[in-house]
């Protein structure tokens, strides 16, 4: 799938790309996987839809009106449940949504790969170089492991499943093992994206000696799927903790990718592509927020931006000043960081002294000597220099 045809429902071509979508889950008999789509037409209605709101009621009671069902699995049998609540083990979404994805050029660059070895796997099978079939990704809570598996399936226009092993590790003997198993002899079936997430849960309990057994036969069973794992399909493995995994399973993975904390140019990508859904935003204040969120992830800059935003309904406000308000709020009360606050207002938003003090809270005098220390601190970092 190419780049252009992810940007959604809302770019050129969006309504043919929707309709596609609704026929190939709706032959598959999934009738949550057509809810699914019929839910992003709703978000973003594609060009060409006179009068939007009436699109969406029409939407909003068709999605009422169906029956609601799980349909037929994307494949033959049955989908893998618990013993005793006939829970599903894991979760399946037919059309993962993946555009939101931004990381560093290199991580994307070695992504696109993955999905280019798809699109000529006949001329590597014939030179004798075999695809990736195991993908290893760690990092920080919230930097973008989901969202990359959620790409990876959207781009290679496959199926994601979803197995949480931190919710499956059982203290009852032998279900564990069992239940990862099934999972795995599911996902086998058919050409899809496997996440197991929370992959540290395995190795973190090891040193249990109450569950030891256990937690070796876990371990067993992987290092024998990792090593088979059919290239039809993708395993990824996602981790906070990398250092936590047993070495002999680190080692079976075709890639492994650490993801980090979002720089400077990932952090203006993903709040100019949340910006784009928005009310307009001036561009000093995206600048503005990228330079003070340095130590945000991905995830928390979706959910900075989603309270602001929700503020500014709720508020009938302006969503920039929400933001002002918000990083306010998220910065330290005193310190470097409320300093640096202060300076990046007077000097990006060209506001002066007495109207960053009525935007945050504080009195005229506290900003000034705010700046005269950030100032200060900037002008020792170059000397240092």
């Amino acid at each position: 799938m190419s780049d252009a045809s992810r940007k959604g429902y809302q770019s050129e071509g969006g309504l043919e790309r929707a309709v596609i979508d609704l026929v190939r889950v709706g032959t598959r008999g999934h009738g949550a996987g057509v809810r699914q789509v019929a839910s992003r037409l709703m978000r973003a209605v594609p060009p060409g839809v006179e009068d939007v709101e009436s699109f969406r009621d029409a939407m909003h009671s068709a999605i009422s009106a169906g029956v609601d069902g799980t349909g037929l699995r994307y494949v033959a049998g049955a989908v893998p449940t618990e013993d005793d609540s006939a829970k599903p083990l894991v979760d399946i979404d037919l059309l993962p949504d993946g555009d939101g994805l931004m990381l560093a050029d290199d991580t994307m660059s070695q992504l696109r790969e993955v999905v280019r070895e798809r699109e000529r796997a006949d001329d590597l099978r014939r030179a004798g170089v075999g695809l990736t079939r195991t993908l290893l990704l760690s990092g920080p809570p919230g930097v973008g492991k989901t969202m990359t598996a959620r790409w990876l399936a959207q781009s290679l226009a496959l199926p994601l499943l979803s197995l949480d092993l931190s919710s499956v590790v059982s203290s009852y003997l032998g279900t564990s093992g069992r239940n990862i198993k099934s999972v795995l002899d599911y996902a086998k079936t058919g050409p899809c994206v496997l996440l197991l997430d929370e992959f540290d849960a395995i190795a973190k309990r090891r040193d249990d000696d109450s569950d030891i057994g256990e937690l070796k036969r876990i371990v067993n069973v992987i290092l024998v799927e990792l090593d088979r794992w059919p290239d039809t399909s993708l395993l990824i493995a996602a981790t906070n903790h990398p250092q936590l995994l047993d070495a002999a399973v680190g080692r079976r993975f075709d890639r492994a990718l650490a993801l980090p904390l979002p720089g400077r140019v990932e952090r203006a990508a993903i709040l100019a592509n949340l910006a784009a859904t928005a009310q307009a935003v001036d561009q000093e204040i995206l600048e503005l927020v990228t330079e003070l969120t340095a130590d945000q992830s991905s995830s928390d800059l979706t959910r900075f931006w989603s309270l602001a935003n929700r503020r500014s309904v709720l508020n009938d406000s302006n969503l920039s000043d929400e933001l002002i308000s918000e990083l306010a709020r998220q910065v330290q009360d005193t310190g470097a960081g409320r300093d640096r606050l202060f300076l990046a207002m007077r000097d990006i938003l060209k506001v002066s002294n007495r109207q960053i003090a009525s935007l945050t809270g504080v009195s005229h005098p506290t900003v000034a000597n705010g700046i005269k220390r950030a100032e200060g601190a900037n002008d020792g970092g170059r000397s240092e220099h």
